[in-house]
């Protein structure tokens, strides 16, 4: 068989497999099953360098000497998996710029970093964390701004981490500048986004519910200020149970 006529056999099936979870956006656990992996494993090798990842440009490091690093985790690139311009791809190496709020592609052959285009990235997951590309829409109330979100909880309501580091440049040049991670939570309920910053802030939002909210949190002993993100998983899991 032609190698131009298989390319498109491999892709032709390797799109009917992404079809049943594109429109939702989020990884189905059917898509780890062995056949559909060796499938697009086999659509990687066959196109190479023509992959849809290859559909961006070079990164280049261009943040000055400074202390820590500007991506998720690890300084390195982890190996993930990503919904990419209409292409599921498991088990390739990425990184995420939180200060630029980027995702970073290594090539497989010949190590180069390709930055993607944001837009065109559906949904991607480093270890244990989904992170969603979330753009505005004429529903939205309070909308945060269009960019990468950690989906840590999704239902009926969702929660929301947006996750990002700024370079602190000292003006002192004995000083050495410093990366600083800043995480900001929000809750999405009925079309409006609410930001999520204490206490008093997230029984806001289960409002209807907040002397049950308030009876499970003391039971469960969650601590907003030790633990937010625990605490506001939890507590929107519950509240949810109670509309249901």
């Amino acid at each position: 068989m032609p190698k131009h006529c298989l390319y498109c056999l491999i892709l032709v099936s390797l799109l009917a497999i992404n079809n049943s979870f594109a429109q939702t956006l989020l990884p189905d656990t059917t898509l780890y099953r062995s056949a559909q992996n060796n499938l697009v494993q086999l659509y990687i090798d066959s196109v190479k360098e023509n992959l849809r990842l290859y559909n961006g440009t070079e990164f280049t490091a261009a943040y000055r000497s400074s202390a820590g690093h500007p991506f998720f985790d690890y300084p390195g690139p982890q190996k993930g998996d990503i919904f990419y311009d209409g292409i599921y791809y498991p088990g390739v190496r990425l990184s995420y710029d939180l200060t630029r709020d980027e995702i970073i592609f290594v090539t497989p052959t010949n190590n180069l970093n390709i930055k993607l285009i944001s837009e065109k990235v559906n949904w991607f997951s480093l270890e244990t964390h989904l992170f969603m590309y979330v753009r505005e829409d004429s529903n939205t109330v309070n909308f945060p701004g269009n960019g990468f979100y950690e989906l840590p909880y999704d239902g009926i309501y969702s929660v929301l981490i947006k996750r990002k580091k700024n370079l602190y440049q000292s003006s002192r040049e004995e000083t050495v500048s410093k990366f600083v991670q800043l995480t900001d939570y929000y809750v999405r309920k009925n079309d409006t986004y609410y930001a999520i910053d204490s206490k008093r802030s997230l029984l806001a939002v289960c409002k209807d519910k907040k002397a049950e909210v308030s009876k499970y949190m003391q039971k469960e002993k969650l601590n907003f200020k030790t633990d937010a993100g625990n605490t506001i998983i939890k507590v929107i899991d519950y509240y949810t149970q109670l509309k249901n």
